[in-house]
């Protein structure tokens, strides 16, 4: 069933966990789903495919030493993480766009619902889906960090003992990340996420008629780029968007009223000609329901013109 309203979206989560019952659910919102290409894969893996001769994608150790080179450049974004905090690191990385093995997902299906729709349009070709994502075992980061470091260490065709993906709850150093009750999924390789026995998941269709009406939803319960992507710049830009939408609102408005009465507005007659219309009992000039008073004119007399 495809989602028209927030609604059905909350009914299919529930459905999903009376299978499921686990607080470890996670949600994932994508444009497209996995019948139109887009599968829930890390951008890591993705761009892998493009660029396998880049070294970055094809040796580890130069892609740890791209990480940190990055992250030495950055240092203001960085400034609270412990370098060899790896997965910490990781993490900030993914929600900025860097090339991660990370996959973002949210402990939040309303957040994971804006992602869905934040770039589609009605008409637009897309066809949005939010995905549910069971995980056997949700990983502390700290935890994990020592398996990450090692990982990296290791030889490019080895993970000892890793598995294929992990779970992990995202560090809240970042407010971006604290808004979007982030965590993610660490790939140690190219895989289907659904076919990892620690793992299930459901596609949940949107219905592309009701894109514009989800996102009115969403921005009614605080679910808007503002809170999001926290920062001067997003809430200066809904302000504006405020402003500038109140405005047009009202000018609509305006213009309606004033077309509306324009069209009510009938011309009237002379008062005079109308007393004198009634008096000679002019039936096709004049209203019946001044002939129906005809004795509230007799005793008027009107001046001449």
């Amino acid at each position: 069933m495809a989602i028209c309203t927030i609604s059905d979206f909350l009914k299919e989560i529930l459905k999903f966990k009376s299978i499921i019952p686990s607080e470890n659910i996670y949600y994932r919102g994508q444009n497209n789903g996995i019948g139109q290409g887009w599968e829930l894969l890390p951008s890591f893996y993705r761009d892998k495919r493009k660029y396998s001769d880049v070294p970055f994608y094809k040796d580890k150790s130069e892609e740890l030493n791209v990480i940190y080179k990055f992250v030495e450049k950055s240092y203001d974004y960085f400034k609270d993480v412990e370098f060899a905090n790896l997965i910490s690191v990781i993490n900030i990385l993914q929600h900025y766009g860097f090339p991660t093995r990370a996959l973002d997902v949210t402990k939040n299906p309303l957040v994971a619902l804006y992602f869905a729709l934040e770039k589609v349009v009605q008409g637009d070709g897309n066809c949005p889906v939010i995905y549910l994502i069971y995980a056997e075992k949700s990983n502390a980061a700290f935890l994990i960090n020592n398996d990450i470091n090692t990982f990296y260490r290791e030889k490019n065709d080895e993970k000892k003992g890793l598995g294929s993906a992990v779970l992990i709850n995202g560090c809240n150093l970042s407010e971006r990340i604290r808004s979007q009750k982030g965590d993610f999924i660490f790939f140690y390789e190219e895989v289907e996420i659904d076919k990892v026995p620690e793992f299930s998941v459901k596609e949940i269709p949107i219905n592309v008629n009701n894109v514009k009406s989800l996102k009115e939803e969403l921005d009614i319960i605080g679910i808007s780029e503002s809170t999001i992507y926290p920062s001067l710049v997003a809430e200066a830009k809904k302000l504006r968007g405020n402003l500038i939408g109140g405005y047009e609102t009202n000018k609509h408005f305006k213009e309606t009223v004033r077309s509306v009465g324009n069209t009510m507005v009938k011309k009237t007659p002379n008062t005079s000609d109308m007393v004198k219309r009634v008096l000679e009992d002019k039936k096709d000039e004049i209203p019946r329901k001044y002939l129906e008073n005809k004795k509230m004119f007799a005793g008027l007399r009107l001046k001449e013109r």
